[in-house]
């Protein structure tokens, strides 16, 4: 991942909240992970939760997810559900596509202009998160994972 997303992610405060149930039914087939998406800025476009795993080499690789769920965005707190195809080790990325473009925007010179988030919420600087630091175990029916947006 590039300098520019570890910046804003270093940068930014995270805000908690309460945990909700998913905005739409988890999917029928696979391990049901809640994403507890907190901090959101606005109701504007949509947020986007993206799964990886279970191979680490996987990890924020364009076309490697497990599973993304995209839903209208809700100020502050939501729930969104992806699915694991086994048990295993996985991390999610979240991302707030404000002017619903399906694109992760970024500014002239490579700075995120959408706020996101890694599971694990890890303190970065000068470096992409790494999925040692950003994975969680699925081994159940339903595992809950807290993501704070960075903006």
């Amino acid at each position: 991942m590039n300098l520019f997303v570890v910046v804003l992610m270093s940068a930014a405060a995270s805000m908690g909240g309460v945990s909700q149930v998913p905005v739409h039914t988890c999917p029928s087939e696979g391990k049901s992970i809640h994403v507890h998406v907190h901090g959101i800025r606005s109701a504007s476009g949509t947020v986007k939760a993206v799964l990886y795993g279970p191979d680490p080499k996987s990890f924020l690789v364009k076309g490697e997810k497990a599973d993304k769920e995209r839903e209208p965005a809700q100020e502050g707190n939501m729930t969104l559900c992806v699915a694991a195809p086994e048990d295993g080790r996985y991390a999610v990325v979240v991302y707030h596509d404000e002017n619903d473009n399906h694109k992760f925007d970024r500014n002239w010179i490579g700075l995120p202009t959408e706020g996101f988030g890694v599971s694990n919420n890890p303190s970065l600087f000068l470096a992409a998160p790494k999925f040692e630091e950003s994975s969680f175990e699925v081994n159940g029916e339903v595992t809950n994972v807290d993501v704070d947006m960075k903006y």
